[in-house]
């Protein structure tokens, strides 16, 4: 994998590199090719700065595909050192909501004929009521697996 390719897109956009390793669009660009239709649904469980859901939206304005996205990502707080930081984003999650508004907006810039949806929703979900149990794995009994 190329993160020369990611560093420079993610330059590109920021004018600078708010994330260490943002992987390669080119690269994710052939996987979600190899892996989905035109219509498929792109489900990414650790979207970091969101490539994926940028070479989607690539993706779509060069071959008209209608590809969605889904992005997951726990707020995970930036260092305080780190450049991300020191731009303004207290933790991973908006970097990649500002990173998916800059790639729309440059891809519909290179290719003004081009349709595709850049529209996109942020779903925070809120602490849980459940109670948490541990158990240490000599306190399990059939009962509690069954």
């Amino acid at each position: 994998m190329n993160h020369e390719n990611g560093k420079e897109m993610m330059g590109s956009l920021f004018g600078t590199t708010p994330f260490d390793f943002p992987k390669s669009v080119d690269y994710i660009k052939k996987c979600i090719l190899l892996g989905t239709q035109k219509d498929g649904i792109v489900l990414d469980f650790f979207s970091g700065s969101a490539t994926t859901a940028h070479a989607v939206m690539q993706l779509n304005a060069e071959d008209g595909g209608h590809r969605k996205f889904i992005m997951v990502q726990l707020p995970e707080e930036t260092d305080e050192k780190s450049e991300a930081f020191k731009a303004g984003y207290k933790n991973i999650c908006e970097i990649g909501k500002e990173r998916i508004r800059r790639a729309a907006k440059k891809i519909h810039e290179d290719n003004p004929d081009a349709t595709f949806d850049d529209g996109f929703r942020v779903l925070k979900l809120d602490d849980t009521n459940m109670k948490d149990v541990y158990y240490a794995a000599g306190d399990y009994s059939q009962d509690l697996v069954s």
